[in-house]
Formats: C-alpha cells, sequence, structure tokens
C-alpha cells in the first residue's frame, strides 16, 4: 500500500502543470491559435485517462449500474461547481471566477489521483503524469486571462503558485478516507472524479477553445495528439 508521502509528490503534479502553463502564458506571444491547440490537445488527454486507465480498472471490480450512478454523482458535482461559477462571471471578477473554475478541475485532479493511489500506486503514478501534462494548457489559458485583462505580475504568480494548493488537499482526504475502504468504494470514487473531470473537458475546455478562435483541421489534429500522447504515457508506464 503506498504511504501519504507518495500521495502528496504525486498531488503536486497536476498544480505543477498548471504552474508551467502559467509561466509560459508570461513570456510567449499570445496567439489565440495556439490556446485553441493547447485547449484541444487537453481535452485528449482528459478522454484518454478515462476510456483508457479508469473505466477499464473500474469495469472489474463494479457493476455498470454502480458506474453509471457513480459517473453521474461526479459529472452532477461540476455542474453544481460551474453554476456557482457563473452566476459570478460578470464585471471585474470574471478573472477570478476563470481560477476558480480551474481550482476545482484541481481539486478533481486530486481527487482522481488520491482514489487512485488507494487503489494502486502505478495507477495514481499514471494518473498524475497524465494530469500534469493536460493541465499545462488549462495554466496557459488561465494566465493568458489574467494577463489579457492586466492583472499586476505579482497576483498572476500569486495565482500560478497557489494552483498547487487543491489538488494536494483533495488528494489525502481521498487517500486517507478510502485506503481502508472496500475496492467499490475507491473505484466507486475513481467513476466519480472521472465524471468531474470529463465533463469539465466538454463544457468547459473544449468551450474555451471555442471562444478563443474558429476550429480548423489542426484543432481536431490536436485533440487526437492528445489523446494518443497519454495513450503511449500509459503504454511506456505500463510497461
Amino acid at each position: 500500500m503506498p504511504d501519504l508521502s507518495t500521495v502528496l509528490v504525486l498531488a503536486l503534479l497536476p498544480g505543477v502543470g498548471v504552474a508551467a502553463g502559467g509561466l509560459l502564458a508570461e513570456f510567449a506571444p499570445r496567439s489565440k491559435a495556439w490556446l485553441n491547440w493547447s485547449l484541444h490537445a487537453a481535452a485528449g488527454i482528459v478522454i484518454a485517462i478515462a476510456a483508457v486507465e479508469v473505466f477499464p480498472e473500474a469495469l472489474d471490480s463494479l457493476s455498470r449500474w454502480t458506474v453509471g450512478i457513480a459517473f453521474a454523482i461526479g459529472g452532477l458535482a461540476y455542474l453544481g461547481a460551474q453554476t456557482m461559477v457563473d452566476k459570478r462571471t460578470e464585471g471585474s471578477g470574471r478573472v477570478w471566477m476563470i481560477f476558480l473554475a480551474v481550482a476545482t478541475d484541481l481539486f478533481g485532479d486530486g481527487l482522481l489521483i488520491g482514489a487512485g493511489t488507494a487503489v494502486s500506486a502505478d495507477l495514481g503514478i499514471t494518473l498524475a503524469i497524465g494530469q500534469i501534462i493536460a493541465n499545462i494548457p488549462e495554466g496557459f489559458a488561465s494566465l493568458s486571462t489574467f494577463r489579457a485583462n492586466d492583472t499586476p505580475r505579482t497576483t498572476r504568480l500569486f495565482a500560478t503558485a497557489a494552483s498547487l494548493v487543491p489538488a494536494v488537499v483533495a488528494a489525502v482526504i481521498g487517500f486517507l478516507v478510502l485506503r481502508t475502504r472496500p475496492d467499490a468504494w475507491q473505484y466507486s470514487a475513481l467513476i466519480a472524479a472521472a465524471g468531474l473531470y470529463t465533463v469539465a473537458a466538454f463544457e468547459d475546455v473544449i468551450h474555451e477553445a471555442h471562444e478563443t478562435t474558429s476550429d480548423s483541421r489542426r484543432s481536431t489534429l490536436a485533440l487526437i495528439a492528445g489523446f494518443v500522447l497519454f495513450v503511449f504515457i500509459s503504454a511506456v508506464l505500463g510497461g
């Protein structure tokens, strides 16, 4: 059984991905096309995490009824968070609401890693690496929004550093609660977390990509590339 120190290290990785994307946004030239492609790639990675790592693991231990219910719980939880964010996205506070949406995603990442590590260390490692890759474009988009609204650099850097916190908190909670529970609890939590961030990929990541600029064939290629990239990483780690 993995220990808490392992979970803490793995839980830092999603926040590191957001922070890396934020730092890229600080120095990269502004490009709507690149932002569109990076968001599509992130969505492809998220879909691959669910399809390749989470559902095959869970379906060996859970009934399809339980999988459906757990996914719905996670998806509805994200919908509730999204509704609260949407009610507060007008005026000068909009950029902070976008940051809150990213923090909500990171909390879901942490739950996924905590639940996955409770199942096995190998699964936790694979999920954490997938999330760090997926979160780089998310961090890029979030900090680009701050930059576009002329938020001071010190505030932007603080927001980047703060992105390390939500996933760590959620992962520790998830791991401590689930490590002594039956397998069905662990896998149900894993599916619920997958439901949360899969809905986020379709409802927010792709939506944000469409808001930046019109899609092109390169956008579709970026989504495909993100999916294939995670599958290849999973194959290497699995080997």
